[in-house]
């Protein structure tokens, strides 16, 4: 493996005040490269005489000159000492050997320590950040921590940190063979773990420990393939099922299709209380409750047949106790039972508690209701910006309409 250094002035660092060039010395090998500015510059004069080829001035009594000379041969001593284990050195670490900063570099703060202090500073130490926030900043440093202590870089310091690194942490979250018996992430579901780090390293990149965040070379997917949903006609043959032989599934059932009807998440729909609902008469409900996952107000008025799961419920000894409106019961759970439920009644999909919400959608769409402002609202979306919080209000009027529309769609449920 062919190691090198070469020094240069790097008239893309030119001062604009002085006109001073600085010194900068770069190391490469096997296609990969690390530089760093020397504690050396030059004016236009000086750099008339620098000559590319030796890399040294032709004016031999400037001092860079001799700290070039001294660079020169710590990197032939290092080169010596390490012939046979060269690749086992970061080109950043050689470097700080070269330039005599490697005893400073193990002051350093490891990268490990360096999201923990950030979590710690900046994401704990928010209270407008949401509690899903959190928990994903919290998935995402337990994910990173577990790659570190995998490849052996738990003592990696920040200065370290490299393309390299992220693309094998990308790779680390996709791998299917992973340790634990853990699946492979898709590529979507990294890029929600890995897009949490941009922010960190930038700040790391602000305050002057690195020169670039190397997270930002990484192409994430954000978009998600396009999730099954039920139509119209599997909401009906669902809800019509004859589950007298089977009474222990129906709660299942009125779990999932409460959240057809009312687009709630699973972990919304279950944890839903009595203080949520605001009963107006006239069998008119309004439905209040911050979303778990983003904590964005959600608003709408029940449609029928959301009001008659919550009536089945409300007087049994279940509801009495826990103050819940639906029985309580596991997404583990519920989405094994689903699954049966979409076999007697010959449904083409592995349902699952989250095609509740995007079948909500759909239908939204066939009732005609297209203000996106009333859709967020209803299925608690965060907004694209502060303007809309400011100032795009959704008047109770607008919600009814909505549920007016959508009775037609459930009328003959």
């Amino acid at each position: 493996m062919k190691t090198s250094i070469t020094y240069y002035p790097n008239q893309n660092k030119k001062s604009r005040k002085t006109g001073i060039v600085p010194l900068y010395a770069r190391i490469c090998s096997k296609g990969l490269k690390a530089e760093e500015r020397l504690n050396a510059e030059v004016d236009d004069k000086e750099l008339l005489k620098w000559d590319p080829m030796s890399m040294r001035f032709l004016d031999r009594t400037l001092m860079a000159n001799k700290l070039l000379n001294v660079f020169d041969q710590r990197f032939g001593n290092f080169l010596l000492m390490n012939a046979t284990s060269l690749s086992k050195f970061h080109l950043r670490a050689i470097l700080d050997y070269v330039l005599g900063r490697e005893e400073e570099k193990k002051k350093e703060v490891k990268i490990i320590d360096y999201v923990d202090q950030y979590f710690t500073k900046v994401i704990l130490a928010n209270k407008q950040l949401s509690a899903g926030t959190v928990r994903n900043y919290t998935k995402s440093l337990n994910h990173f921590k577990a790659y570190l202590k995998v490849a052996g870089k738990e003592s990696i310091v920040l200065s370290c940190m490299d393309n390299i690194l992220c693309i094998e942490f990308k790779q680390y979250l996709e791998n299917s063979s992973r340790e634990g018996g853990i699946g492979g992430m898709t590529e979507v579901s990294a890029s929600s773990i890995l897009k949490n780090f941009t922010p960190i390293f930038n700040r790391a990149v602000d305050e002057g420990l690195l020169e670039k965040n190397p997270f930002q070379i990484l192409k994430l997917r954000h978009k998600s393939p396009r999730r099954d949903r039920l139509t119209i006609g599997h909401v009906k043959a669902l809800h019509a099922l004859d589950l007298t032989r089977f009474p222990a599934q129906r709660a299942y059932r009125d779990i999932f299709l409460f959240s057809v009807f009312t687009s709630l998440a699973y972990k919304d729909a279950i944890t839903l209380k009595g203080s949520n609902r605001e009963e107006r008469g006239d069998n008119v409900i309004k439905l209040c409750i911050k979303r778990s996952k983003t904590d964005i107000q959600t608003e709408s008025f029940l449609v029928s047949q959301a009001i008659t799961i919550v009536e089945r419920y409300k007087q049994q000894a279940e509801s009495q106790i826990t103050g819940l409106v639906l029985p309580k019961r596991s997404n583990e759970k519920l989405n094994v039972q689903l699954k049966i439920l979409a076999e007697m009644v010959n449904i083409p999909i592995n349902l699952s508690s989250h095609i509740a919400r995007h079948t909500h959608r759909q239908l939204l769409a066939e009732a005609g209701i297209e203000d996106m402002g009333v859709i967020k609202r209803m299925m608690g979306h965060s907004r694209s910006g502060d303007i809309d919080n400011v100032y795009y209000a959704i008047t109770e009027s607008r919600l009814l309409e909505a549920r007016s529309s959508l009775k037609p769609t459930w009328i003959s449920i």
